[in-house]
């Protein structure tokens, strides 16, 4: 695989490409674990080289009562020149609707909020940690009068992960 975070700028479309495994971690503010989860992601080409799909499924373990949920959830990510991506919602009562939007920081290989989603009063404010070609981490903080904890999830390449379990 090529080093897409090499060179000054990044073809977004080639980094987020094809599948994804992840595992999650959600806490309160104060540390408290609230669940864990872990499922694959896709990332999928549409009609346009600025649009991926992703979708993602996955099982969500509750800290609280050890109770196992399926889950999913979808997102169209929009890649916006230069170095931009706007992700918005392709599922549920808010589909297409904005959820983030994105810029790219070469400097920290990161795409760094340009704005905060806020739904009902809560703030969502999202970033991702492009470590490698193969790795990137999602660090999410909800804060507000109904929510407030810490969503962390890295994902792996899948060809990365059976790489290195050979």
């Amino acid at each position: 695989m090529s080093n897409v975070l090499a060179s000054d700028g990044i073809d977004l479309h080639a980094y987020f490409l094809g599948a994804w495994q992840f595992n999650r971690t959600m806490h309160t503010s104060d540390g408290v674990l609230i669940g864990s989860a872990e499922g694959i992601a896709h990332f999928d080409e549409q009609a346009s080289a600025d649009h991926l799909h992703y979708h993602e499924t996955g099982k969500l373990l509750l800290a609280a009562d050890a109770r196992v949920i399926s889950f999913s959830k979808r997102f169209d990510y929009l890649l916006e020149a230069p170095h931009a991506l706007h992700v918005v919602f392709a599922d549920g009562p808010q589909a297409g609707e904005s959820y983030q939007h994105y810029r790219f920081d070469s400097r920290r290989h990161a795409l760094l909020p340009v704005n905060t989603h806020i739904c009902v009063a809560d703030h969502y404010n999202g970033s991702y940690q492009l470590v490698d070609d193969e790795h990137f981490d999602l660090h999410t903080r909800i804060d507000g009068p109904h929510k407030d904890y810490v969503v962390l999830t890295h994902f792996s390449k899948v060809g990365a992960v059976i790489a290195s379990q050979a």
